[in-house]
């Protein structure tokens, strides 16, 4: 029993520790903290974006209620911001002027480390966002249960499938010594990357129709296998930088398969969650 009690308090401050390390939400607790045990904490990567998910499905509803679905839309977005400092948004755009304006991996990656926002940055900024301002707009016309299904279903998903870059390739520790996520960078225990899957799945199986899952799984099992062989390519590696920006690309793309199926007709939620409407 004592080492049962020990593995759930272990276990706990680990989820503390992601949810400190990934969003700006308070911690209520005196965590224990080490490289190691930030190490381990990357196991609730997706968990943490569960929490997000939840927060902002909690908001949902009296913004959908009070507002046209589009300025409602502009709000949440605003709103997953301020959870997360923009943390995953910064290296989204410092990916795209790292690749944008580098022509070696050296230069990719000092252009990543550059805390300027470059051109490329800029723009890919203005459609990352205006694209989930549009997608969030678009699903809310359907309901608000089925934008708050996806919104919590996708923030753990695309969560998962961002941080199984860090066991299924090497960190490009090389050139990025200073990055911060540098922590989270030594490899993943296959224990851990087993509670990183289940946490980004659980969810979406939960909440969404088994078709619609379905397709987001293999559609971000195919996503990660390309940016992998990408980022090997062109520069032997990921760093915090490309992990935020499979974030990005990976929510961005969830929403747009989600947005495909309610334009086609196709249910969006659980049966579950059909009971509710």
């Amino acid at each position: 029993m004592a080492g049962l009690s020990s593995a759930i308090k272990e276990n706990i401050n680990l989820f503390w520790l992601a949810l400190a390390f990934f969003t700006r939400i308070p911690v209520p607790v005196e965590l224990d903290f080490s490289s190691e045990l930030m190490n381990h904490a990357s196991r609730y990567y997706a968990a943490a974006g569960t929490v997000i998910g939840l927060i902002l499905a909690a908001f949902l509803y009296p913004l959908w209620f009070f507002l046209p679905e589009n300025i409602a839309a502009i709000i949440l977005v605003a709103e997953s911001l301020l959870l997360t400092g923009s943390f995953h948004e910064d290296g989204f755009a410092d990916m795209c002027d790292g690749f944008g304006g580098g022509f070696t991996p050296e230069n990719k990656i000092t252009i990543m480390k550059d805390s300027r926002l470059g051109t490329f940055g800029g723009a890919g900024l203005f459609i990352e966002l205006t694209l989930e301002w549009a997608l969030l707009s678009y699903v809310m016309n359907d309901s608000w249960l089925t934008a708050a299904a996806l919104l919590v279903a996708l923030h753990a998903l695309s969560r998962g499938i961002s941080g199984a870059l860090i066991f299924i390739m090497p960190y490009q520790s090389r050139i990025d010594q200073m990055s911060k996520s540098k922590p989270l960078a030594t490899g993943m225990r296959k224990s851990d990357f087993a509670v990183l899957i289940i946490t980004a799945m659980l969810p979406g199986w939960l909440l969404l129709d088994p078709v619609l899952m379905g397709t987001l799984t293999a559609a971000g099992i195919l996503m990660t296998v390309w940016f992998r062989k990408f980022l090997l390519r062109h520069i032997g590696g990921f760093t915090g930088d490309c992990l935020g920006a499979m974030q990005v690309l990976a929510l961005l793309s969830g929403f747009t398969i989600s947005a495909a199926f309610l334009k086609s007709g196709l249910p969006l939620l659980s049966a579950i969650m059909k009971m509710l409407i």
